[in-house]
């Protein structure tokens, strides 16, 4: 997978020949880690935002139509979907994290058996193996993988996507918790996701046929509607400040240079090491060294063009945030508006920290997101909708995306 912008717009140029009817036909066959010219593999890439949404819509719209691509540009844009859903219902997100503290010391011998790779359900021991060793599964995997886990050995949801928060290099806290939902049928009413061998068998290629080994008719999950929490925002043209000002970039947005900053020129940099982010489990090594890549890269692209960056890493994000802060005597940061997860979640109680002390922070959204963050109020198939706009949009559009303050209403 590549782990650097350099890396991921070239996976890219070599991808778009086949984003069209070759996606389509191809997309649902895994055929194991050493065949995955059928997928682009630049999830990770674009979770981190080394490349961004809107680049990978451009590159593949020189190409193709919307029409002869539309499955790979709807596989782009359930990024968006999955992200401004939980955005519009925290109460989903607090729920995750509430069961996750109440299942820490959870044991059982089928879930040891399942974290080892001991199951005797070779597909799902193999697929164990290969997200420990590889930090990837293919998506069609991924859906197998967790209804298995839910519905032939009953354990529970929260877990299996804490595993794959772990070790997955493309962890996104939306995509993820909500996949998980959605295959145990807890985002759609009374829909959810069995895997059957047959269907195994169908897209491996008959690599793997479980036959008589899974529960392929288990009932759906207790659903439960989320309340729907419209948000209060609006947006203003950006326009910086210029006097003791900071710019703080995390990892859900590597590439400042894809920004039009209308002339905004930050008296320090900082760069947000994705280890200050503290989760339940522990990163595996492969996703340690993803991050690692990543952000040598961001900071090498910033020191080519003669801005200094500082890298706040190992430690309390507070105390980290805090020093900087001190160091160059900032009163103003800006930075992209996280999404909710652990970022969020963990950056909020760094700002009512600092906000006592006298900084101002203010937050940013880029064009694209914009146009997406409070949309999702129902089912994917109306959020598509606004794809067909979108891509007529960045079909002409600068190479450059501009930037929107967001004003918190009350």
């Amino acid at each position: 997978m590549p782990a650097t912008r350099g890396e991921a717009l070239h996976h890219l140029d070599s991808f778009v020949p086949l984003a069209a009817s070759h996606y389509a036909r191809e997309r649902n066959y895994d055929r194991g880690p050493k065949h995955r010219g059928n997928v682009s593999q630049l999830s990770a890439a674009i979770q981190r935002r080394l490349i961004t949404e809107q680049e990978v819509l451009q590159a593949i719209s020189k190409a193709h139509s919307l029409e002869a691509c539309e499955k790979f540009a709807q596989e782009v844009l359930w990024r968006s979907y999955w992200k401004s859903w939980l955005e519009l219902r925290p109460s989903v997100w607090r729920d995750y994290q509430n069961s996750l503290s109440t299942l820490l010391s959870f044991e059982s011998p089928v879930y040891s058996r399942a974290l080892h790779a001991q199951t005797s359900i070779e597909c799902f021991d193999y697929w164990r193996k290969e997200l420990f060793e590889t930090g990837y599964l293919h998506n069609h995997a991924r859906m197998w993988f967790a209804s298995i886990w839910i519905f032939t050995f009953k354990l529970p949801w929260q877990l299996g996507a804490k595993l794959f928060e772990e070790e997955l290099c493309d962890f996104d806290p939306a995509a993820n918790t909500l996949s998980w939902r959605w295959v145990a049928g807890l985002h759609t009413p009374g829909k959810h996701y069995l895997a059957t061998a047959q269907n195994i068998s169908q897209y491996t290629e008959s690599r793997f046929s479980p036959e008589n080994q899974l529960i392929e008719n288990a009932p759906c999950l207790t659903f439960k509607a989320p309340s729907l929490e419209p948000l209060k925002e609006e947006y203003l043209p950006f326009q910086g400040s210029a006097d003791k000002v900071g710019l703080l970039l995390h990892p859900e947005d590597f590439s400042p240079e894809t920004i039009d900053w209308v002339n905004f020129s930050p008296q320090s940099t900082a760069v947000l090491d994705p280890g200050l982010i503290s989760f339940w489990g522990q990163k595996s090594s492969r996703v340690h060294a993803y991050n690692r890549k990543a952000v040598a890269d961001l900071i090498g692209r910033h020191q080519s063009i003669g801005s200094t960056v500082e890298l706040l890493s190992d430690g309390n994000l507070t105390e980290k945030l805090k020093g900087w802060i001190n160091r160059h005597a900032l009163k103003e940061i800006y930075l992209i508006k996280p999404w909710q997860g652990y970022l969020k979640d963990q950056w909020a109680v760094a700002e009512k920290n600092l906000t006592s002390q006298g900084v101002s922070f203010y937050y940013l959204r880029r064009d694209y997101d914009k146009e997406f963050s409070q949309k999702a109020h129902s089912g994917f198939f109306s959020f598509k909708s606004e794809l067909g706009p979108v891509w007529s949009r960045i079909k002409t559009e600068r190479n450059k995306e501009r930037l929107w303050k967001v004003k918190e209403l009350k």
